[in-house]
């Protein structure tokens, strides 16, 4: 009797000892599990919470035009009124003769340098792809000269557009990197581009009272005059180097209406995001 007596405390020592250790494990356990979860929460949340977005873009940008023509005897009197034509001798005149037919300048299917713009541009960003802007601006290089006669066309310097676009990506208008993005466009603007063309002149036509000194052969510059109504799109991309500056390198497709014609326009610019 005695001698379970004496193993009693013993037992209970043992009994305290295995409960403690118990309630540790118990316990490092439970820390285990909120250490998982605690970090997994927070790196969801790290990665829903996003800088704001973009809502106002300005930008400026310069635009080179490449004008596409075609035709022939472009700088005959009947062209030159209806075919949205002029032609102009190295003097600076409008050119008044008659050409002979089939020699009065031939303008084949290739892209010519033409007007050179300056824009300035504002666009407002829907939602997270969505763009809608405007551009205003001023051809600074390539406006043909003014036609002769009192009713003779000037060129158009300015240019006025209206533009729409799609940048993709989840939330392009958030980060840096590059935007991709495409573009809609129509307004108000003129491309003249000049083409040199060689003309023969109709000897058995007398020559104008206004023009007498027409010589059997010349080189004349004819301008091709696009506008002064276009529509167009095109596309371009942006290397933001911030979410809120970036440079961008583009390429629009336009089409001039009533003069009819077309244009290929790189353009290079800068953005400020605010």
């Amino acid at each position: 009797m005695a001698a379970t007596d004496a193993r009693i405390p013993g037992l209970r020592a043992l009994s305290t000892v295995l409960l403690t250790l118990l309630g540790v494990a118990a316990g490092a356990e439970a820390r285990a599990d909120e250490t998982l979860v605690v970090p997994m929460h927070a790196y969801e949340v790290q990665h829903l919470i996003l800088p704001a977005r973009v809502q106002n873009q300005l930008s400026i940008a310069l635009v080179q035009d490449f004008g596409l023509g075609t035709g022939a005897d472009v700088c005959s009197r009947q062209s030159q009124l209806e075919s949205g034509y002029a032609c102009f001798r190295h003097g600076g005149s409008q050119y008044h003769g008659t050409p002979e037919p089939g020699r009065g300048g031939e303008v084949g299917s290739v892209l010519q340098p033409a007007t050179a713009r300056f824009l300035v541009g504002y666009d407002r960003v829907v939602l997270e792809n969505l763009t809608f802007g405007v551009r205003v601006g001023y051809v600074l290089h390539g406006g043909g000269p003014r036609e002769s006669g009192a009713d003779g066309a000037s060129f158009l310097p300015f240019h006025g557009e209206l533009r729409a676009g799609y940048t993709f990506g989840a939330s392009p208008f958030r980060l840096a990197g590059l935007r991709w993005s495409l573009f809609v466009t129509g307004g108000v603007a003129q491309v003249d581009t000049e083409h040199r063309v060689f003309i023969r002149e109709d000897q058995s036509v007398p020559p104008p009272t206004s023009q007498l000194d027409n010589p059997p052969t010349q080189t004349l510059s004819a301008y091709k005059r696009a506008g002064t109504g276009f529509v167009g799109g095109g596309a371009a991309v942006t290397w933001a180097v911030t979410r809120a500056t970036g440079f961008t390198l583009g390429l629009r497709v336009t089409r001039f209406f009533p003069s009819a014609g077309t244009a290929f326009s790189p353009e290079i610019g800068w953005n400020l995001g605010f």
